[in-house]
């Protein structure tokens, strides 16, 4: 990457995607700078890694056009909650002006939300990207923004692993690592598709450095399909004890979510999180070839590892 590239930013690189990625492209010799709004929390996440900080609010455009400033590739990192979700478009528009500015390429680190609701799988680039509530609309839109603006956009299966705080499976991890039962939406027995956070950076620092990618949308594999009863049984078997599984049908979630602040900003979104989900990303293969996926066994050891440090 690095013979494409002279300097990366990365914006909003305190989340997960962010250090995994600021960490496979500092590893590859590709000089990196780090932007987020907290300068305070950018030095904790990347103490000792060697890259460029910067504090920056991606909704300023005065700031971020000095983040990005003599960079020729900017990453758009950012994960807003749902009562931030408006932002995602804006944080596009501001990236976008403010890399045409510096005459630099553009990818964005997404989500599949776009292609939700699910119509047929696997979900490839090819699937509908029509319909869905605000929460899906707004992501699709974010990408769109910076899809029109020539950047490579890279749509993630949900995503678990060191440095992660918020996922429909980590959350469950950390449960476990405290003893308590596994929270699982819906029947645990319904196959879903995962990618374990490093994996999905790697792939994102192979397809950078190619120039075909820009002004694309690729689908990212995760390490095929896993249930929530085989995620209990992998726990336990790292953990050395028994993980039980709390599995919850979508009524009782509706119903929680009423005093649950957390649970009720995410429940639009719980439906979808019930449902099968599978991934073909052929498009992908194309361009970096086969990609090398770590298995849940030893991905989820890992993460409880982290988790237990």
């Amino acid at each position: 990457m690095s013979g494409l590239f002279q300097r990366v930013v990365i914006v909003g690189a305190t989340g997960p995607t962010g250090i995994h990625l600021a960490r496979e492209l500092t590893g590859r010799g590709t000089p990196v700078r780090v932007v987020s709004r907290s300068r305070e929390r950018l030095e904790r996440a990347f103490a000792g890694l060697g890259v460029e900080i910067a504090a920056a609010d991606a909704l300023d455009a005065v700031a971020l056009g000095h983040a990005v400033e003599g960079c020729d590739l900017v990453v758009d990192a950012i994960g807003l909650p749902a009562d931030r979700m408006s932002d995602h478009p804006r944080t596009a528009r501001v990236m976008a002006a403010a890399a045409a500015k510096e005459g630099a390429r553009l990818l964005q680190v997404s989500g599949y939300w776009a292609y939700l609701p699910v119509r047929r799988l696997p979900v490839n680039e090819d699937h509908p990207r029509s319909g869905g509530n605000w929460m899906i609309r707004l992501r699709r839109e974010a990408e769109d923004v910076l899809l029109e603006a020539g950047a490579a956009v890279v749509q993630l299966p949900d995503f678990f692993g060191p440095d992660v705080h918020t996922s429909t499976l980590q959350r469950p991890l950390e449960e476990a690592v405290a003893g308590r039962p596994m929270s699982w939406i819906g029947s645990p027995d319904v196959p879903r598709e995962y990618v374990f956070v490093p994996d999905a950076m790697r792939l994102v620092a192979d397809l950078a450095a190619h120039e075909e990618a820009y002004g694309r949308q690729f689908v990212v594999p995760g390490s095929g399909p896993l249930t929530g009863r085989r995620l209990a049984e992998l726990a336990g078997e790292e953990l050395g004890r028994e993980v039980r599984l709390r599995a919850a049908p979508l009524w009782l979630l509706r119903l929680l979510a009423l005093v649950s602040r957390d649970l009720r900003a995410f429940s639009p979104m719980l439906p979808h999180y019930a449902r099968p989900i599978s991934f073909d990303a052929g498009r992908l293969r194309e361009l970096v070839g086969e990609a090398e996926a770590t298995p849940y066994g030893e991905a989820v050891a890992a993460t409880l590892r982290w988790l237990t440090r």
